[in-house]
């Protein structure tokens, strides 16, 4: 049994890249990216109780019972009904919502493992395999954050090819407020073909044995369509290239953007010129999940 009450830190990710490549019967929309989890991250404190309670500070829904949170652990139950423990989840965020950095799908998987090790459970290969589908289920980037680290994802979100490579940037992530809803912008990009897209394991493996990214290589096609609505982020993935970025994007469907630095210095000098916007210096996580 873990120390109870048990935190964990549900860290948002980053996308070096990201094709869509066709759209799915089911109305999904086949990806390829670069996933890379860094460590700006909400805290969630479970604390064992028989029944759920969920508080997240500050409140990110009108109704508690639409925080994903909330689905996750009701998932969870659905699915282990034989587990006797339930918690009060508290939720403290810290990633912005609607920035395209996964805080979300991160707070839900870091449920799914919370209330697995509060009932006793290992987090092993074989509680990776029986939480997947409830991933899969909950949201197209929630699988991904089962397991952390760097990964090369496609399908819908949930095919996950971790990647053994450490990312040898340092991350200066500028978040404007902007909330973009992610299936608007998915419904603005108007995919009608089949692309094949590029093989981006092999340029993520170029790039950071040779610690050098080309920006063709790693296209986050959301921008075209989301620039447009928002000229601003435009504006921004030039400054952060005017600032010394070795590549420069906005991460998911927008609107966080993000340069990638040789190192902390370069970034910390970067973040200067973005005053008056909300910054974050990141590194790297490759843990498959932290505790607090």
């Amino acid at each position: 049994m873990n120390q109870l009450p048990l935190a964990l830190r549900a860290c948002a990710k980053i996308n070096v890249g990201l094709d869509v490549l066709r759209k799915r019967p089911d109305g999904f929309h086949d990806i390829q990216s670069i996933f890379v989890a860094i460590d700006l991250h909400d805290a969630l404190v479970f604390e064992p109780q028989p029944h759920l309670e969920v508080v997240c500070i500050p409140a990110v829904t009108d109704s508690p019972d639409d925080n994903i949170v909330v689905k996750a652990a009701n998932a969870y139950a659905r699915a282990f009904p034989n587990d006797n423990l339930s918690a009060k989840i508290t939720v403290t965020k810290t990633i912005p919502t609607g920035g395209g950095l996964g805080g979300g799908s991160s707070d839900a998987a870091s449920t799914l493992i919370g209330l697995a090790l509060i009932n006793g459970r290992s987090y092993d290969d074989e509680l990776l395999a029986s939480l997947q589908p409830l991933a899969e289920m909950l949201g197209s980037d929630v699988p991904f954050f089962l397991n952390y680290g760097v990964a090369h994802v496609s399908g819908r979100g949930e095919t996950i090819q971790p990647l053994k490579t450490n990312m040898p940037w340092t991350v200066l992530l500028i978040c404007p407020g902007i909330h973009v809803n992610t299936a608007h912008a998915y419904s603005t990009l108007g995919i009608t073909g089949d692309r094949q897209g590029i093989d981006l394991v092999k340029a993520w493996t170029y790039a950071v044995t040779n610690n050098a990214v080309a920006s063709s290589d790693f296209i986050n096609e959301f921008e075209r369509a989301v620039f447009v609505q928002h000229p601003i982020l435009a504006t921004l993935k030039d400054a952060l290239y005017e600032n010394g970025a070795v590549y420069a994007s906005m991460s998911g469907s927008g609107s966080t953007m993000f340069g990638l630095f040789t190192d902390v210095e370069k970034a910390v000098e970067a973040q200067q010129a973005f005053a008056g916007l909300s910054t974050y210096i990141c590194s790297p996580v490759n843990e498959p999940f932290r505790t607090a």
